[in-house]
């Protein structure tokens, strides 16, 4: 009996570790048209983004089996779950909404776009920004590198955790109160920049 135990043990352990290294990766690129919008969601991963003079958006995602406490993990299969895309009116909607996964985005935007990133869990990394962007994060930070040295606004807010803005043109105001963070930028610049985050801090810098 104490054998059978162990065995039985050891197969859970076994299988769980081979879910938790299960990975699946989706690419997929889109034509991008001018004045166009790109909006991304999903709740638990990272996000890394470089703008570039281009036409086309790149996305590449890899997928991983989220572990969770329990000894059966969700009956997830990576291989059937797909990128979640429509176009409505000047808008690009990209998202995968699966909660029991993390996912990993790389991605290449033409530097024409306007962005929306909402994360519910995670990082935001943007290089060589050059246009707007709104972004929302419940848990997790976020870094942008701007390609252009000055913008019309920027607002940063941290319920907990700091922000910063960084080498532009003209100088940002800050503001803290106990755990709250804001830094607020104005500027002659064509573009905004409007960053919130739950937890976590903010950085923007030329």
């Amino acid at each position: 009996m104490k054998r059978f135990l162990l065995l039985t043990a050891a197969a859970a352990s076994l299988s769980l570790n081979v879910l938790a290294n299960e990975s699946h990766t989706i690419k997929q690129s889109f034509a991008a048209h001018n004045n166009q919008q790109l909006e991304i969601d999903f709740p638990v991963g990272r996000l890394d983004m470089t703008s570039y003079d281009g036409d086309k958006i790149e996305v590449s995602i890899r997928l991983e089996v989220q572990q969770n406490n329990s000894w059966f993990n969700s009956n997830v299969n990576l291989d059937e779950i797909t990128l979640d895309h429509h176009t409505k009116s000047d808008t690009l909607s990209l998202k995968i909404t699966e909660k029991d996964l993390k996912q990993y985005w790389q991605v290449k935007v033409p530097s024409s776009m306007q962005l929306d990133i909402e994360v519910g869990v995670g990082n935001v990394k943007i290089s060589e920004l050059a246009n707007s962007a709104d972004i929302e994060v419940g848990v997790g930070k976020v870094s942008i590198d701007t390609n252009e040295a000055d913008f019309k606004s920027i607002s940063l807010e941290s319920g907990v955790g700091t922000t910063s803005v960084k080498g532009l043109k003209n100088t940002a105001t800050q503001h803290k109160k106990i755990t709250r963070s804001e830094t607020h930028y104005t500027g002659q610049g064509s573009h905004n920049i409007e960053v919130e985050v739950g937890v976590g801090n903010i950085q923007v810098r030329h």
